[in-house]
């Protein structure tokens, strides 16, 4: 007799752990910059935190979109719908095809941003330029959402895996290239990082279209033959995927915002704030790649009609993230020093004063790590099942009626230190984190279906 569907811990690990390895490298890559363009000078360091954010600021809306098109797949596929599953991912391309010129079209308001934000004239220029290479060409890693769907959604997340490895090495190949200048090339500084970051992108992008249009594909679902735009599939994409973009837009600007914001205390208290959030994205890879496979998990189990097993894959995902995020929390709180020597190296001129303001940081990020974990687990379980004007709500109440205007006050009118800052942002991360948890264990999101005709 065959078993049917379990929703087990391995299950989940299965599908995670390449997505928590794709998660990795991106986050390795950001990691790489960072710590090249540390070494390579101080204002590099300081200007490419908040231009990245930025950058990711004005393609979140598009990621989010992009990225929902494996939610689609995943539930057409568990109903064995081939045709379906093609037809999404072409929509998925078309929405990041629009998207990439929309992205491009949005650098000169970028820039604009950037310049309201009055940092230092030496920061300020290195700034603009991190962000117009990687927003110009953005439209990459947005088509990438769509492009590694078409797998991730199916299960298969082993080649997404693979795909981010092939391009995080060349990455890094050329960030110590460009950055320092080697190999005959002349050191581009910020501008070798960002180009680096963009020929990557483009290069994962050759390799999933050569996948994608292989023979075997071909001939199972008819990739070719059913490319172009089908209206009933793209409209219940557009209307899932856009609350989903726009809750990442508001919860992503608004961490931006609270970047920028802090560039206006001092320059140290922004090189803290970035070297902190630099390590962060580092150790949460486990539960951002997780997060991946709950979204997926989730879909597929509410596109055959079993809640009762989307519970249980929140379940174990409970008992993977919490036993992660409470070492890593530990490891902050403990282990601080040895992580800031990574970007502080002795010789630093103002090496002291800079490991005073960021040691308490580290510190209180261990408490952030648990908050997050709780989000990101309830809240990708959410928009998995199809709950994303929720997130959507939560995001645009959290964020700009809380982190924003109360950051704003603590930077412009109390002339707060960059620690009381972070414990605003602790704050606001707890709250999101409980509306997630309270929202789930209500249970609305058990009757939703993204793909019901």
């Amino acid at each position: 007799m065959k078993k049917g569907p379990s929703a087990s811990l391995k299950e989940l690990w299965k599908l995670s752990y390449p997505l928590i390895v794709l998660m990795g490298a991106q986050m390795v890559m950001q990691f790489v910059d960072r710590m090249f363009l540390a070494w390579y000078s101080a204002d590099a360091l300081a200007a490419c935190v908040p231009a990245g954010l930025l950058a990711m600021t004005f393609a979140s809306l598009f990621m989010g979109l992009a990225g929902y098109t494996s939610v689609f797949i995943s539930q057409f596929s568990a109903k064995k719908k081939r045709a379906s599953v093609t037809l999404s991912l072409w929509q998925g391309v078309l929405l990041s095809l629009i998207s990439a010129g929309l992205l491009a079209a949005l650098t000169p308001v970028g820039r604009g941003l950037i310049y309201s934000f009055g940092h230092e004239d030496a920061v300020l220029h290195l700034e603009l330029t991190y962000f117009t290479i990687l927003n110009i060409f953005g439209g990459f890693a947005v088509t990438n959402n769509a492009l590694g769907s078409f797998f991730s959604g199916r299960g298969n997340t082993k080649v997404p895996m693979y795909t981010a490895l092939a391009g995080i090495v060349l990455n890094v190949g050329l960030d110590y290239v460009l950055i320092f200048g080697k190999l005959g090339f002349p050191a581009l500084g910020i501008r070798g990082a960002a180009w680096a970051t963009v020929i990557s992108c483009a290069f994962s992008t050759f390799i999933f279209c050569r996948l994608i249009g292989a023979r075997k594909n071909q001939y199972t679902f008819k990739v070719s033959r059913l490319a172009g735009f089908y209206k009933p599939i793209f409209v219940q994409m557009v209307r899932y995927g856009v609350p989903n973009g726009f809750g990442f837009l508001m919860d992503v600007l608004s961490f931006t915002l609270f970047t920028f914001m802090i560039g206006n205390i001092d320059t140290v208290s922004l090189q803290a704030s970035n070297i902190v959030m630099s390590m962060q994205p580092v150790v949460f890879m486990v539960i951002l790649g997780m997060g991946g496979g709950i979204q997926i998990l989730v879909s597929k189990y509410q596109g055959l009609k079993r809640p009762d097993l989307s519970v249980q894959v929140v379940k174990n995902a409970c008992k993977l993230g919490y036993a992660y995020a409470g070492a890593v929390s530990l490891l902050f709180f403990f282990g601080a020093p040895l992580f800031l020597h990574l970007f502080v190296p002795t010789q630093t001129q103002n090496a002291p004063q800079l490991m005073a303001v960021t040691l308490p940081l580290m510190k209180l990020v261990s408490s952030f790590v648990l908050m997050d974990a709780t989000y990101l687990i309830f809240g990708e379980a959410l928009r998995g099942a199809g709950d994303t004007k929720f997130y959507m709500y939560v995001m645009v109440f959290c964020a700009w009626g809380l982190l924003v205007p109360g950051t704003w006050v603590l930077v412009y009118k109390l002339q707060a230190s960059v620690f009381w800052v972070w414990s605003w942002l602790t704050f606001y991360a707890g709250l999101t984190a409980v509306f997630m948890l309270v929202r789930f264990l209500r249970g609305k999101w058990k009757t939703l279906e993204v793909t019901k005709a």
